[in-house]
């Protein structure tokens, strides 16, 4: 067992019960492999290969504390784990010599892992705030984006080989990744508003000691049982401001989703993603469709593409599913196909 997982999954479970006298606290988690076809559709060069993954597997430990007055402090430490890799001392012996990334002195220092997939655990979303009744909650540390969080309403396939961001049916610059400009934002301050008849409000800011070069978001969210509507804006130093507009409609056993991602001059196209998710039997089907219209004909990519899956509930807990998607995002006459089944198991 990979000793650095071992090592937090122990802090985890001595943690918890000594500080659940202090306050509310809860270790959870989940671990969720596939397998996956991936055929890059290539005119030259065309590869296809079968691959184990891990779809965002972690443990985390989270909680909050009654501070009096309508204040609660509240925090949360996660790490991504990955239960088909681990290091090896071959992992280890090559990452330590690789040209530029390893010294070469015989040990593996932190900052050398990861350069051949040796890093299976990875930090994830790790804050602290408060939360004052009636106003709102100020986070401060690692935490999705006003962008990231809505993206993920209205896909059904998120987190599977499948979702959006990983099969350019939403922009992955600004969904996916973690650094001031990513969808994981880090050093980051978020202020999220106590919803108003339905409306929210949330903003956020990096503050990484760059001086003017930080990243700035603001959203507006509306919800109601059946309605979940959205509209986010997001400022990246080293490329243009985009806006994204959204919504999520339940109707009995049906779910529609819809995102139109105005980004043409942050990243040369403009994205349209549309789902549409079916309760059946003990589970769901969903299909998610998608657009992008490039900025110019040299600038950004015409294409489309699609994803078909089934998911099963074999209990409160635990899933399973299966699902097949097609994709030219370039309109190059190349499809990319992807064939992916997966479980997952929440704690």
């Amino acid at each position: 067992m990979n000793k650095r997982f071992l090592t937090i999954a122990m802090a985890a479970a001595l943690v918890a019960p000594l500080a659940a006298s202090a306050g509310e606290v809860k270790v959870y988690g989940n671990v969720h492999v596939s397998l996956d076809s991936v055929n890059n559709g290539a005119a030259t060069n065309a590869t296809k290969k079968l691959d184990m993954n891990s779809n965002t597997s972690a443990i985390g430990v989270k909680g909050k504390e009654d501070l009096g007055g309508g204040m609660t402090a509240l925090f949360k430490v996660e790490w991504q784990v990955d239960p088909t890799e681990r290091c090896t001392s071959t992992d280890a012996a090559v990452d330590d010599s690789i040209a530029g990334g390893g010294n070469n002195d015989g040990v593996v220092d932190v900052n050398e892992l990861g350069s051949t997939g040796c890093n299976a655990v990875t930090d994830r979303d790790q804050w602290v705030g408060i939360k004052k009744a009636g106003m709102g909650t100020i986070k401060f540390g690692t935490m999705s984006s006003n962008w990231k969080q809505t993206g993920s309403k209205v896909d059904p396939m998120y987190r599977t080989r499948l979702e959006g961001r990983a099969t350019s049916m939403q922009q992955s610059a600004f969904h996916g990744g973690a650094g001031t400009t990513r969808g994981r934002m880090t050093n980051a301050m978020q202020f999220s508003s106590a919803p108003i008849a339905g409306m929210q409000m949330v903003f956020n800011k990096t503050i990484s000691g760059d001086g003017n070069e930080e990243t700035v978001g603001a959203g507006v969210r509306y919800k109601t049982k059946a309605i979940f509507a959205y509209f986010d804006w997001i400022d990246n130093p080293f490329m243009a401001s985009a806006t994204k507009v959204g919504a999520r409609y339940k109707m009995g056993d049906t779910t529609v989703g819809l995102q139109y991602e105005m980004t043409a001059d942050a990243l040369g196209e403009d994205l349209t993603f549309i789902s549409v998710k079916q309760k059946l039997g003990g589970g769901w089907v969903a299909f998610n469709f998608s657009t992008a219209s490039a900025k110019s004909a040299t600038v950004g990519d015409d294409g489309s593409g699609y994803a078909l899956m089934y998911n099963h509930k074999l209990s409160k807990r635990t899933n399973s599913y299966f699902g097949y998607g097609k994709e030219d995002m370039a309109d190059d006459g190349t499809d990319n196909e992807r064939v992916t089944a997966g479980i997952r198991h929440k704690f």
